[in-house]
């Protein structure tokens, strides 16, 4: 099974790249992917639902550490399935690459899959303020790359864009750089790409034998109840010192009162994502760092909302929310 890793900082587009890879990288293959969500509720999941493939949600953690158990039982129960050709890991957008190239390369995971090129999706209008203030995490995701999307290149200045990709190139010299919009690119540079670089360089750097070449047959005979429990040291683990709390999005809420709501937004308040009613209508909501999207979306069940920043005020953040759909229930 192969196995593409998807990073990238909240917002970026990873999940606009997973859908692409899914929806267009298909073809005969039989596909998979693993989303992981910062936030108790999955809603990347939800986008991605709905369509024909296997697909496990891993919550309330992030990948590259308290829930790398998960992520490898996961990874083995697809593996287990013997006819996914193409597992897809979207990583929260605090996640470390690094710390994922140790999972695979570790001795309960090397050689068993083909690792395809470590990709990391870059939103480009924001790169110069996401570096100054995230430094080494968000460093450690471009210098991890073998491939980076520079996304969003419609929204940026031609100036913007070259000082962008200069720091970029700076601080990894070796990736594919692909500029794109909304990640429209030809899927088979991730799907059908090299063996991660990054990947080998780690482990010939460390000492570590990997087989590069390895048979690809599903049939290979291990035991997947081994213990994972990893005992890194992540005194270097350099996460976004983010937090995450979920909100309740039922009800209707006034358009422009919502969007009045976004406006004033605390600046700390680095992303949110979900879905809600607006003057009755389903609508996906999706606020990055002062920009806001919102979309029509298909009737659902459930709302929810997810924020993720930095020493939020969730009083403050909670009572203006609910506000919006209290407001409009007195109208009604």
């Amino acid at each position: 099974m192969r196995v593409n890793m998807l990073f990238g900082f909240l917002g970026s587009g990873k999940t606009t790249l997973a859908r692409r890879l899914l929806q267009e990288g298909a073809g005969d293959r039989k596909m998979a992917v693993i989303v992981n969500e910062f936030g108790d509720v999955g809603i990347d999941g939800a986008i991605l639902e709905g369509r024909d493939l296997d697909m496990i949600e891993l919550t309330s953690g992030c990948l590259c550490c308290t829930l790398k158990g998960s992520l490898i039982n996961a990874i083995e129960e697809l593996n287990d399935k013997e006819d996914i050709d193409v597992c897809v890991i979207e990583a929260t957008g605090v996640a470390e690459p690094e710390e994922m190239i140790e999972t695979f390369t570790d001795e309960t995971m090397r050689g068993r899959y083909e690792m395809g090129p470590m990709v990391t999706v870059i939103d480009i209008p924001k790169f110069t303020r996401l570096r100054e203030m995230l430094g080494p995490f968000y460093e450690a995701q471009v210098q991890n790359a073998d491939v980076l999307i520079l996304n969003k290149v419609d929204l940026a200045t031609a100036a913007d864009l070259e000082t962008a990709r200069e720091a970029i190139v700076e601080l990894n010299d070796e990736a594919e750089l692909l500029f794109t919009e909304q990640c429209e690119l030809d899927v088979n540079k991730i799907i059908a790409g090299a063996t991660s670089r990054k990947m080998i360089d780690y482990a010939d750097s460390r000492g570590i034998e990997v087989d590069h070449h390895h048979d690809h047959d599903h049939h290979h005979d291990h035991d997947h109840h081994h213990d994972h429990d990893h005992h890194h040291d992540h005194d270097d683990h350099r996460h976004a010192p983010a937090q995450s709390f979920v909100l309740d999005a039922e009800g209707s809420a006034p358009r422009l009162a919502m969007e009045e709501f976004f406006s004033s937004i605390p600046d700390n308040v680095w992303r949110v994502k979900g879905y809600t009613r607006l003057e009755s209508q389903p609508v996906l909501i999706q606020f990055t760092m002062g920009q806001l999207d919102i979309t029509d979306a298909e009737p659902r069940d459930n709302h929810h909302m997810v924020f993720i920043g930095p020493d939020m005020d969730r009083d403050l953040i909670e009572n203006g929310f609910r506000a919006l759909y209290d407001a409009a229930k007195a109208v009604a």
